[in-house]
């Protein structure tokens, strides 16, 4: 687990990290769900040393526009149609915009690849498309997803190919309202992986690692 607390502290101290000291490697995760995406990058995470955020960056932009994570989960997740799409209350009576909504995402992403880490969704790959990062994407035929998610949730295949249709249309919304991309499109990636026929997400985990190292990024493996 995460201490969200202590990120925010080396948030803070990110900017005062010497020009010429090491950086921890930086990984961007795209991933549609039942691809094993998640636990992909949490095995890359634990390979490298480094840490995994996703959770965490929406509670920091929380913290930062000073509104509630449901909030922020709501303008991620539910990619509300236009008119009330970016700009609604919550109890608070808080109201954020999309352009609020994007400076703190990219203001958090940003410096988070300061220091180093996994960094999974939010559109990190065209954040820090001018970074030295690596930009993956995970992904995965609906059956097959679905098939996973049935299994985990014990839910029908109807069920569970729904959700992975649903998810994948309001994933794809988000990118292409927030950053005018599409979220498949193979050139805003470095490495495209689809996991269909992976039983074992540990060897996914491998290929990444060795694919980070051998394209130059982050330090030289052990």
């Amino acid at each position: 687990m995460v201490d969200v607390q202590a990120v925010i502290r080396a948030m803070s101290k990110s900017a005062e990290i010497p020009k010429d000291e090491p950086r921890k490697p930086v990984i961007t995760i795209s991933r549609t769900i039942g691809s094993g995406g998640d636990e992909v990058a949490a095995q890359v995470a634990e390979r490298l040393g480094i840490e995994c955020y996703s959770a965490e960056i929406l509670d920091e932009i929380a913290k930062r526009s000073k509104v509630s994570k449901k909030l922020m989960i709501s303008l991620h997740e539910k990619n509300r149609r236009s008119g009330d799409a970016w700009l609604y209350s919550v109890l608070s009576g808080k109201h954020v915009s999309k352009d609020d909504y994007l400076h703190f995402l990219t203001l958090t992403i940003r410096r988070m690849s300061h220091m180093g880490g996994v960094i999974c969704g939010r559109g990190g790959n065209i954040i820090l498309a001018d970074c030295d990062v690596l930009r993956v994407r995970i992904t995965g035929s609906v059956e097959v997803c679905a098939k996973r998610i049935a299994m985990e949730d014990q839910s029908s295949m109807a069920d569970a190919k729904k959700k992975v249709r649903d998810s994948n249309q309001s994933r794809g919304g988000f990118v292409w309202k927030m950053f005018g991309k599409r979220v498949n499109d193979p050139l805003n990636f470095d490495l495209t992986i689809n996991t269909d026929s992976f039983a074992d997400f540990g060897k996914v985990a491998d290929i990444i690692v060795q694919a980070l190292h051998s394209m130059g990024y982050g330090p030289p493996p052990k």
